[in-house]
């Protein structure tokens, strides 16, 4: 009996066909909406996002009308089109009672996109920058709290400015959020329910996470308070001190000042930056417990914590002993701050740092890829998970020698389970994925080899400063458009986190997928009959 060719699947009907789903979505949704308000996740985020921007505008707008700058009109005109689209928005949204963790990260995306578009259209209106690539450049600077831009600090009205600080203070405090709703469900920081010390850090400050969270973002404000007052001691002004405020306690790295910390020349300032960056970098709950029970010694009893601390005592001497200099206060103090930027991933710098060893170098890249305590504000791959993927190496190593054996891996006196492990491994291989391709984009796009990986590592780390050309801040501006665009991905990514954006975008490639999939199923079939 011969056999019956195989049926070949048409590809034009496929694309119609996948179109044709496509193109039903506006349908579907102008129905529900007729009909009263949808259940949409990503409808309630995005317009949430958007008035919580509206007011931002609003403050930079004022400011800039007192200041005489001239942003004030755009500013304002943005503000009132933004907060009429979140209001509209999320009248005819409603939260849905049930949400799977894959909308949770397509919600959690679409809101952390949606403030880079309102970003991005607050710089490009203005007389910030005149190209759309530099606009989303800045904004994801602004919205991913990483110190990487190409426009002079001085240059800026003071509308921008204050739009700039605080948009990297919102999105340190929109990863509170993220800390007690996305987290648990993410594994980030490191753990999840199955064997996690953030989420469980999280939700024993309060029964509800609504409380946890208000708890948290009060915190949050007060160190920023705190901060305020010690930089206009320490000289400041009270609107370079409300700036470097903003941004030292959101890791984010904004200055009023091209050079940074380093150029108010004031070693009381830097000392005070020192601290705030040490804050940034440590765990919010942590802090909380401490302060509300008077225990200042739960910082020594936190196992994490004190890995954060010994990382950084160990890169101070380290880089101090590759120093071609006898220590002295000048350079203990110098190698202090770089050290805490890169591990708190704030980005600011005290000197240029074209004139650090190459295995100081090395130190700094490193700190950058492992970033601050899990449930802080800092970037990075985690002071936990690095613990944490060095016991699962050491168990591995003993399971060589001993096959027959059984042991779970314990980080202090949580337990880890398998699921938040693979988590973390997985969210690793994503990040060496992310940044090997994007170094050679930036490589081809302008960058020499070391400038290029540097500056991979820390825009996905959301640091900002890199090693390679003649100034420590030059990275952003040597590229052309498609690296501006490159460097502005990697900074969303680093700060979301790789698995929800991947999650997304296999979510929204979906429908293309289902009808494949149905297509092969009728393929089998016909050969079958």
């Amino acid at each position: 009996m011969t056999p019956r060719p195989p049926v070949r699947i048409n590809a034009p009907a496929l694309v119609l066909r996948v179109m044709a789903n496509i193109l039903q979505g506006p349908k579907i949704l102008l129905t529900k909406v007729a009909n009263g308000q949808i259940e949409s996740s990503v409808g309630v985020t995005v317009g949430a996002v958007c008035v919580v921007m509206a007011p931002v505008l609003f403050i930079s707008a004022a400011a800039d009308f007192w200041n005489r700058g001239d942003d004030g009109v755009e500013l304002l005109i943005l503000g009132l089109v933004v907060g009429l689209i979140g209001l509209a928005v999320l009248g005819v949204s409603r939260f849905p009672s049930g949400l799977p963790v894959a909308r949770l990260f397509v919600a959690f995306v679409a809101g952390a996109f949606a403030s880079l578009i309102v970003a991005t259209a607050a710089h490009y209106f203005s007389s910030a920058v005149t190209s759309l690539d530099v606009a989303v450049a800045e904004a994801a600077s602004t919205v991913s709290g990483t110190n990487a831009s190409v426009i002079q600090a001085e240059t800026l009205s003071l509308g921008i400015t204050l739009f700039r600080s605080l948009g990297q203070w919102l999105s340190a405090a929109a990863i509170i959020v993220v800390v007690v709703r996305i987290m648990p469900h993410l594994g980030v920081g490191g753990l999840d329910a199955d064997g996690g010390v953030v989420t469980r850090s999280a939700r024993r400050l309060a029964p509800k996470s609504g409380s946890t969270m208000i708890r948290l973002l009060a915190l949050y404000a007060a160190l920023t308070g705190v901060l305020l007052v010690a930089y206009g001691v320490a000289g400041m002004s009270f609107v370079e001190s409300l700036v470097h405020a903003l941004t030292t306690i959101s890791s984010g790295g904004f200055s009023t000042r091209s050079g940074s910390i380093g150029a108010f020349g004031s070693v009381a300032i830097e000392w005070i930056a020192i601290c705030g960056m040490v804050i940034a970098g440590t765990s919010l709950p942590l802090i909380f417990r401490a302060l509300q029970q008077k225990d200042m010694s739960r910082f020594g009893r936190s196992v994490e914590f004190r890995a954060y601390v010994g990382l950084i005592v160990a890169a101070v001497v380290t880089t101090l002993a590759w120093s071609s200099q006898w220590p002295n206060e000048s350079n203990v103090r110098e190698a202090v701050f770089s050290v805490i930027s890169a591990i708190s991933t704030t980005g600011f710098y005290s000197s240029e740092l074209r004139s650090t060893a190459y295995g100081a170098e090395s130190i700094l890249l490193i700190l950058m890829l492992i970033g601050g305590m899990s449930a802080s504000v800092a970037g990075g791959f985690k002071v936990i998970r690095l613990m944490v993927l060095g016991k699962y190496i050491r168990r591995e190593l003993r399971r060589s020698i001993h096959p027959a054996m059984v042991e779970k891996i314990h980080l202090g006196r949580s337990s880890i389970g398998d699921v938040a492990m693979s988590r973390i491994i997985g969210e690793l291989f994503l990040a060496i994925m992310i940044i090997l391709p994007m170094a050679m984009l930036f490589s081809a796009d302008g960058l020499n080899f070391k400038a290029a990986f540097s500056f991979a590592i820390s825009s996905l780390s959301n640091v900002g400063f890199a090693f390679g050309l003649d100034r420590t801040d030059q990275h952003l501006q040597a590229l052309g458009a498609i690296g501006h665009i490159a460097a502005a991905m990697l900074m969303m990514i680093g700060r979301i986190s790789a698995t929800p954006v991947f999650v997304a975008l296999g979510g929204i490639g979906e429908p293309a997928q289902r009808e494949i999939r149905r297509l092969r199923l009728r393929r089998k079939q016909k050969v079958i009959r």
